[in-house]
């Protein structure tokens, strides 16, 4: 593992570099001491602080879409405080706080820096790694992140394009077949993992293209679009509607639901290389 990451110049002290390693595990209960000491003496050297009296700021760690709560995005705030009642923008996502709560589901009127909550009361579900910022007024805050929604969806249809016969002649004279898919999971980190290892398969002859992912369950909406664009429809820890399920039969729209991560690659794998040509 040292070996492959000089590849990305992260090099350990003892080799002569500039970072400090320390090996742990959770699974043993090993070091994990000596990490939190090594990380307050980070912490002073690089004499890190927050300023806790400022409009909170911070990251969106990971997301979800909860039956019962709504949209819930864990946050990690980096500097002022949170409280109860702030009106926040993450991402495309905005509205005010309507509850937090710590790593141990108890509620919480404040955070501060370095603490990480849930937090219940946004308007959809941001994505993970989103930056989030208090904002006084409501107005501004559904003002930017209506405007940031406005950019996105511009930006997905100048990414759209349409087949014409000049590119179909093309693309068979390549040899090339797409594989188009529509991915619905329970949270964006499951997003993420599944948008990796479809990139990181071999796409020289059938190209994986993930045309719409989002978090929730798989909907008619969800049908409806890999209808239109040929695509399968992976559900990874979800379960469709009943009306999505009806208008798949209807439509001969293939919805593949998986728990286990590795078997959803592995049937994508299995689809592409029959796909392959002899």
């Amino acid at each position: 593992v040292r070996q492959e990451l000089t590849e990305y110049g992260v090099i350990p002290e003892e080799w002569g570099g500039s970072n400090m390693f320390v090996e742990v595990s959770a699974k043993k209960k090993l070091h994990i001491d000596d990490l939190l000491e090594t990380i307050i003496l980070q912490a002073d050297v690089l004499e890190l602080k927050a300023n806790p009296d400022a409009s909170a700021s911070g990251f969106v760690i990971e997301a979800n879409l909860d039956k019962g709560r709504g949209p819930v995005a864990t946050v990690l705030i980096q500097r002022g405080t949170l409280h109860t009642g702030d009106v926040v923008v993450a991402g495309t996502s905005y509205g005010r706080v309507r509850a937090m709560l710590d790593q141990h589901g108890n509620h919480q009127d404040a955070a501060g820096p370095s603490d990480a909550v849930e937090i219940l009361g946004l308007d959809s579900v941001p994505t993970a790694g989103d930056e989030f910022r208090v904002f006084e007024d409501e107005r501004d805050a559904r003002k930017l992140a209506e405007e940031r929604a406005l950019r996105e969806r511009l930006k997905a249809q100048e990414a759209k394009t349409h087949m014409s016969l000049d590119d179909l002649f093309s693309r068979i004279e390549e040899g090339t077949t797409e594989l188009n898919l529509v991915v619905k999971a329970d949270v964006q980190g499951s997003i993420e993992a599944l948008r990796d290892a479809f990139d990181k398969m071999d796409q020289s002859e059938v190209k994986i293209n993930i045309i719409h992912s989002a978090v929730g369950g798989v909907t008619e909406t969800d049908v409806t679009l890999a209808a239109a664009s040929d695509a399968i429809i992976i559900g990874f820890n979800v379960r469709p509607t009943a009306g999505a399920r009806k208008a798949a039969e209807h439509e001969k729209v293939d919805i593949r639901l998986y728990r286990v991560i590795y078997q959803a690659i592995e049937d994508i794998n299995a689809a592409r290389v029959g796909m392959l040509a002899p």
